[in-house]
């Protein structure tokens, strides 16, 4: 049996003018990626906030839930965001993602 171990966060997807998104976890603030559309995204989401919490499993954050994202964000699209830690995707991310050490 293969082990995994997959933890869930909510991501903001913003809109930008160019039809691109920007993509923020509110729990995560570390990671942060973009993609030229909607699916790109979610894919560059997958990788960098699997790349983020595989460094820091000792010490993952709770998540937000989505009723309190809605109010917070209410006119951006939000969506959970599930990554296997024992398997996180190695694919390349755009030059603007961020993954780096929270502040």
């Amino acid at each position: 049996m293969t082990k995994t171990n997959i933890v869930t966060y909510p991501a903001v997807f913003v809109a930008n003018d160019d039809d691109s998104y920007t993509v923020t976890f509110p729990d995560v603030n570390a990671a942060t990626t973009t993609g030229q559309d909607l699916g790109e995204s979610l894919i560059n989401a997958t990788t960098v906030l699997g790349r983020y919490l595989q460094d820091h499993q000792n010490s993952l954050p709770d998540a937000t839930t989505m009723t309190q994202l809605q109010h917070q964000y209410p006119t951006d699209f939000i969506q959970f965001v599930a990554v296997d830690l024992c398997d996180v995707p190695q694919r390349a991310l755009p030059e603007d993602a961020d993954v780096k050490a929270a502040s």
